[in-house]
C-alpha cells in the first residue's frame, strides 16, 4: 500500500509545477510584449514594463526575464532602465557601455548619469494612469 501512495505523491507533484512552469512562461511572455512595445528613442523603467504586461508590482520579475532572455531574440533590453533613471549595471562596465551607447545611439541624452524620464520615459505618464484605470486601449 506505502508503494501505491509514492507514485501518486510524485505525480501531485510533476502537475504543480508544471502549472507553475506554464504560468510563469506566460508571464514572461507578456514582459517580453511589453519590452517590445517600447518605441525607439524611449526607455521604460522596470516597474513600468511591469504594469503594462499586466503584472503591477512585479518589477524584480522584469529584471529576471530580462537577465534569462537569450540575446538572439532581437528584445529592446536597453530600453529598460531603473525608476531613478539610471542603468542598473555598474558604472565603468562592458555591460554599462554597450546600454548606454544603444540609448545614445537611438538619440536619449544621459545628464548626470541619468536619463529624464519625463522626456524620455514610456509610456506618458497619463497614458499609463488611463490604462491602468480603464484597460489597455
Amino acid at each position: 500500500m506505502a508503494s501505491r501512495n509514492k507514485p501518486k505523491a510524485r505525480k501531485q507533484a510533476t502537475r504543480k509545477t508544471s502549472r507553475q512552469t506554464t504560468a510563469a512562461q506566460s508571464d514572461a511572455d507578456r514582459i517580453i510584449a511589453a519590452v517590445k512595445k517600447i518605441p525607439k528613442g524611449k526607455v521604460c523603467t522596470y516597474g513600468n514594463v511591469a504594469d503594462v504586461a499586466g503584472l503591477p508590482r512585479r518589477a524584480r520579475l522584469v529584471g529576471t526575464v530580462l537577465r534569462q532572455t537569450p540575446g538572439s531574440r532581437g528584445l529592446p533590453w536597453f530600453r529598460v532602465i531603473n525608476a531613478s533613471g539610471r542603468i542598473s549595471f555598474p558604472v565603468g562596465s562592458d555591460s554599462y557601455a554597450r546600454q548606454r551607447k544603444h540609448l545614445e545611439n537611438e538619440g536619449v541624452d544621459f545628464v548626470g548619469g541619468r536619463v529624464d524620464l519625463d522626456r524620455y520615459g514610456w509610456p506618458p505618464r497619463e497614458k499609463m494612469l488611463d490604462e491602468l484605470l480603464w484597460g489597455p486601449g
